[in-house]
């Protein structure tokens, strides 16, 4: 059983990101799965290269219209803000075992609050085989086209 110590993980990506997260976020995100995919905002501070997730609260998403509860996600980060308010909306997240296309529309919702967000995905499937902490943290990346006059 891993300890407290080590899931405050530390990981560092390509880009040069170092990310620390903390137990609380895995727990809430676990606390919010139920048999269906869950959707929620990770919450926490950006120093530099490091992005350190403190906390989260959960999205309202219908999946027939793909769409977000906008006033309730305001009214969420409005009660946060005033608690912490030196915490910023630093991505989502959202429950199972791969991403998703579909996932791409909650995270280009979100391009308005932060338009670099984090997608941090919790698989809950029990794999005993696996050592490592079932969390994958996905940075936004840029992509550009050359067109060809």
């Amino acid at each position: 059983m891993a300890s407290l110590k080590d899931l405050a993980q530390m990981a560092s990506s390509s880009s040069g990101l170092t990310f620390k997260l903390h137990p609380l976020v895995i727990v809430s995100i676990s606390d919010h799965h139920t048999r269906v995919k869950v959707f929620g905002c990770v919450i926490g501070v950006q120093r530099g290269r490091t992005v350190e997730i403190f906390n989260s609260f959960e999205l309202l998403y219908d999946p027939s219209t793909h769409s977000l509860d906008r006033s309730f996600l305001e009214k969420k980060q409005e009660l946060y803000k005033k608690v912490f308010p030196n915490f910023y909306i630093l991505g989502w997240y959202s429950t199972g075992a791969d991403a998703e296309e579909s996932d791409m529309l909650i995270h280009k919702a979100l391009m308005d609050i932060n338009e670099s967000p984090v997608y941090v995905l919790l698989n809950p499937l029990i794999n005993h085989a696996q050592k490592d902490f079932p969390v994958t943290i996905f940075e936004s990346g840029m992509l550009s086209e050359t067109v060809a006059p």
